[in-house]
């Protein structure tokens, strides 16, 4: 038992650790300015019943400080006013225009089929790639650009800063940070050639025009749910240089409003996250307990037989640090980052539910369309 908690202490270390380095790695990038001369950029909107985000991503996408570019949004045969609103706003904005999807063929998901329309009308030497719900500052442009110039990347993605009102949004939410910039080692990333070893954000995927058509863009990830992290995949699999910023000061998202969406959200897409892999599934359950729970579980059981403290004491401290940290750089509740133990429980919570619906190809409905989990 001495072991295991010694064991325990030292992998809760090198998080900590591990933390620090990509810390500093994201640290001062909001800084940077893209060199001249400047090259024409895409945005490219896919937006499928968006009436109550679109006006206000396309607005603040108005207000870049990038002065070459042009936004396009691509209305995926909404039901709603999605269409009529950006129509709107475009008729005042030469910047701006909105095209009507093609309906969905068979063999491709909803949002690809969307963002492999509008990228064959875009005229830009780069794509940024962003969600509907998404609040861009004016500098979000410029700071993608600036990186892949100084970091020679053919693309970025970010972490964005969340948007988070209801109690399951701020209980859920702090493991994405956690995961992202606590356990996933962006130097490691960097270097390897192993496309495991991958990651991005879909509300943000900036990538050179060029390599995206060499490697097939949507169309060769067209049955993909999670597209961010495939398209991440391809580019290390055509040794693209990958660059992960920090998006907390330049774009922000609110991705779903209540726990139901929450819930449904990141059900059909947990699993195929992990990589559809079940003996990944239970390893990741196995570190979950032992590194996250345990130590909670072990301080009060050591507490109630009056044993010694101080391993179980040190691996919680260092776990509060880890979050302490985590809450004051990306300005998320500290009273919520400090609950991990309830924010773990409920990703394993949403993470089996994910796989549950792979295992029995159960179909979800989202924005009126029915998804395989597979």
């Amino acid at each position: 038992m001495y072991f295991i908690q010694i064991m325990i202490l030292f992998f809760l270390l090198l998080i900590f650790i591990n933390l620090v380095q990509n810390l500093r790695r994201l640290r001062g990038q909001n800084r940077l300015k893209p060199s001249k001369p400047l090259p024409f950029i895409s945005v490219l909107i896919p937006a499928r019943n968006e009436e109550r985000n679109v006006e206000r991503c396309v607005s603040s996408l108005l207000k870049s400080s990038y002065p070459h570019l042009e936004i396009i949004v691509i209305d995926d045969n909404s039901t709603d006013r999605t269409f009529e609103i950006v129509k709107e706003i475009s008729n005042r904005h030469p910047k701006l225009k909105v095209i009507k999807g093609k309906k969905l063929p068979d063999g491709w998901n909803g949002k690809n089929w969307a963002c492999h329309q509008v990228s064959q009308v875009a005229r830009g030497e780069w794509f940024l790639f962003t969600d509907a719900d998404t609040i861009h500052k004016p500098n979000s442009i410029s700071t993608a650009l600036a990186t892949t110039q100084r970091r020679n990347s053919v693309f970025v993605s970010c972490i964005p800063g969340f948007i988070t009102k209801t109690w399951s949004e701020k209980l859920y939410f702090p493991i994405i940070h956690f995961v992202f910039v606590a356990l996933f080692p962006f130097r490691v990333m960097n270097f390897s050639k192993d496309s495991r070893l991958s990651f991005a954000m879909g509300p943000f995927l900036f990538i050179e025009r060029k390599f995206y058509f060499s490697w097939g863009g949507y169309e060769a990830i067209k049955t993909e749910v999670v597209d961010d992290i495939a398209m991440a995949k391809k580019v290390k699999e055509h040794d693209g240089g990958i660059s992960i910023i920090d998006g907390t000061k330049f774009m922000d998202v609110r991705f779903y409003r209540n726990f139901r969406e929450v819930w449904n959200g990141f059900s059909k897409n947990s699993y195929e996250a992990l990589g559809k892999a079940p003996h990944l599934l239970f390893a990741l359950l196995f570190a979950c307990y032992y590194l996250f729970l345990y130590p909670y579980i072990s301080l009060w059981a050591a507490i109630e037989s009056h044993q010694s403290l101080t391993l179980p004491l040190l691996q919680v401290i260092t776990l509060a640090l880890i979050k302490l940290i985590l809450s004051l750089r990306f300005k998320v509740s500290i009273i919520y980052g400090q609950l991990h133990p309830l924010t773990v429980i409920f990703a394993i919570l949403i993470l089996l539910n994910s796989f549950r619906l792979s295992l029995f190809k159960k179909k979800f409905e989202w924005k009126e369309r029915l998804y395989p989990v597979e």
